[in-house]
């Protein structure tokens, strides 16, 4: 028999039984190793990240010689590219259609408290709505209040950690591990609503028609314990349409504003997904029955635009019909344009580029051309163009690009032209007979006139007349008597203060003049020529809109309310305590001294700001530290809207010719 040699069976079955004890040792340990991999670890409190808004930046455009050549194209005041100008003209209506085009880098401007005013009564859901709009700016900051949504995604666990809306302006701080790597993604509509949670199985987010979508994502990873800071910068990710009805040049008011896109002109939405950072499926047409406008200031009603927003990036035209446009212009009587006539009525808009974070701009300006006027100056000094007869603040006046037919700030058909000196009696016998009442006076008086002559000038702005006054000499007791008069009260007083090259602050206030046709010059600056200005005080303040007070860079003189400049809210007078706000002795350009002649233009004889200008900041001044030449001043700017509104004025309320 055979026999089985069981020492040897005993060795093999040990050498296998140490074989399978070390596999599934080594599949223990793997697989121990393998849970530990995944094993989730919780923040401890000690590591944060630390979240703020930052700003905004625009999507660049590929390069090309058409990009090249369009950077120095004409631009809007807004900053885009201008493609296109038309103007249509009707009697004395005129209309530029405007494209263009340009990066987005609007920011928090969907925050301000929107208003709806009832535009046309028999039809509720024609209206339109009110809000102010900040001026397009790189490195504005989002506003304060605005909501976004923040999404932080564990790369190692593959799982969204943290989402929830915040609020800008509100810092915040979130737990996470030390040494985590993290995915974060960021979204806004740019506005203060509350954004619908994200769905963490479906991370899509739709867009809409009347916001923009702001987005942007990033990695980060805390590498010590304490905060680690995380700053948001968004992208805008739609293409914005933005229309502007300006109705400036009619110094009228929009009352009324009915329109619509055409039915072949759809904006789309669209499902953005924020995991890959881009849109995913076909975008939705979008129907907009009537469009909604806004005030682009706060305080006027003659800019106004509507801003929609296309998930299509490809979209280049669109067809806007303006079925109703009714404004008040000055004279209070509501005037309803003639929109078929002049070219409102299904207009197309063709723009050439786009993309996100890119704006297409179509803008509607409305002008009317005024008939002839004629202007009286009262001379002062010619030698230096105290009151715009000559020098440079008189080619200002004259030239037809700045106040023509076809200029593109204030179109009037020209000026018959007139001067006389302040000299006893001048005024009085030049306004004896209204028959012949200029339209506007223009009057600089260093030494002031005589009380007869003020008392003709009383009874011309009584009448409707427009006049707009510089003095500065308080030795005599008549501007006194005559501003008592005007206002009809004896509480009115007048001082001198200040010195050569003070400088005085515009208030933030009337936009339809601070602000217009020339220059912005709301928080900027004008100067004083030479010597001290004459300050009114105790004013009726509800019977005038003030533009300056007490100087900065001089004692401030407070007492009784003192004021430098103002505007008669009804009747056709405006005031500077100053002769020589205008002066100037160059024909164009900037007399260099920085405490006389503030009034400067460039060699086309365009306003502009003289830099350079006034005397340093004294103990106790408003503005202290100021060296000399520490200001910009923008006396021609401003003197330029105040006459573009005094010659609106002058038609629209004119002045009573009839006899005595």
């Amino acid at each position: 028999m055979r026999k089985t040699n069981l020492t040897a069976i005993a060795g093999v079955i040990s050498k296998i039984y140490h074989l399978i004890t070390i596999i599934a040792l080594c599949i223990f340990t793997l697989s121990s190793c393998s849970k530990e991999e995944t094993k989730q670890t919780t923040p401890d409190g000690s590591t944060k990240i630390s979240i703020t808004v930052g700003s905004i930046t625009d999507e660049d455009l590929v390069s090309s010689s058409g990009a090249k050549m369009r950077s120095i194209a004409p631009k809007t005041a807004t900053g885009e590219q201008i493609l296109h100008k038309e103007t249509v003209k009707f009697n004395d209506i005129e209309v530029d259609f405007t494209s263009a085009e340009g990066k987005d880098l609007s920011f928090g401007e969907h925050t301000k408290a929107i208003r709806f005013d009832k535009v046309k009564a028999a039809l509720p859901s024609k209206q339109m709505s009110t809000r102010s709009l900040n001026p397009l700016a790189a490195d504005i900051p989002m506003e304060v209040g605005v909501k976004y949504w923040f999404v932080l995604f564990n790369t190692t666990t593959q799982k969204f950690e943290q989402s929830l809306q915040l609020v800008s302006g509100t810092p915040t701080k979130l737990d996470v591990v030390l040494n985590q790597n993290y995915e974060w993604y960021a979204y806004s509509y740019d506005d203060t609503n509350d954004i619908t949670a994200l769905d963490p199985n479906n991370p899509q987010i739709q867009t809409k028609s009347d916001r923009p979508f702001l987005y942007t994502a990033g990695t980060i990873k805390a590498t010590t314990t304490g905060d680690t800071p995380l700053s948001i910068t968004f992208k805008h990710q739609l293409q914005q349409l933005k229309i502007r009805v300006d109705t400036r040049g009619l110094f009228g008011n929009v009352t009324t504003l009915l329109a619509k896109f055409a039915s072949n002109t759809p904006l789309k939405t669209g499902t953005f997904n924020i995991k890959t950072g881009a849109f995913t499926g076909a975008l939705t047409n979008v129907p907009i029955e009537d469009l909604t406008f806004s005030n682009v200031e706060a305080d006027s009603e003659r800019q106004v635009e509507a801003r929609y927003y296309t998930a299509d990036l490809t979209q280049r035209k669109y067809i806007i019909d303006l079925e109703q446009l009714s404004v008040k212009p000055l004279n209070n009587i509501v005037e309803d344009l003639p929109v078929s006539n002049i070219g409102l009525a299904n207009r197309t808009f063709e723009f050439t580029t786009g993309g996100a974070g890119r704006i297409q701009y179509a803008k509607v300006a409305i002008y009317k051309v005024y008939p002839r006027k004629k202007i009286l100056h009262v001379e002062g000094n010619a030698v230096y163009g105290y009151a715009a007869s000559a020098k440079a603040s008189g080619n200002f006046l004259r030239d037809s690009l700045n106040f023509g037919p076809d200029s593109e700030y204030l179109r009037i058909e020209g000026f018959d032209y007139e001067t006389i000196s302040p000299s006893i009696n001048n005024l009085k016998n030049r306004l004896a007979d209204p028959t012949n009442y200029p339209d506007i006076i223009i009057a600089s008086l260093f030494a002031t006139l005589y009380a007869d002559d003020y008392a003709a000038l009383h009874n011309y702005i009584k009448r409707g007349g427009v006049a707009f006054l510089m003095i500065e000499n308080y030795h005599s007791a008549i501007p006194q008597t005559f501003l008592r008069a005007l206002f009809n009260d004896n509480n009115i007083t007048t001082i001198e203060n200040g010195l050569g090259g003070a400088i005085y602050k515009f208030n933030d206030v009337e936009s339809d003049i601070l602000a217009w046709p020339f220059d912005d010059v709301r928080g900027k600056y004008w100067g004083q020529d030479g010597s001290q200005t004459l300050y009114v005080q105790n004013l009726p303040t509800d019977q005038v809109i003030i533009y300056t007070g007490s100087s900065v860079n001089y004692y401030p003189f407070t007492a009784g309310n003192a004021v430098s400049m103002f505007r008669h809210k009804t009747l056709n007078f405006f005031y500077i305590g100053d002769t020589g706000f205008l002066s100037n002795e160059l024909q164009n350009g900037i007399y260099i001294n920085y405490t006389i002649e503030p009034f400067a233009t460039n060699s086309q004889n365009f306003p502009i700001a003289k830099p350079k200008y006034g005397h340093y900041s004294v103990t106790g001044a408003l503005e202290p530290g100021k060296l000399n030449e520490g200001w910009q001043v923008h006396n021609a700017a401003l003197f330029g809207n105040a006459f573009a509104v005094m010659i609106a004025q002058s038609h629209y309320t004119p002045v009573d010719r009839s006899p005595f």
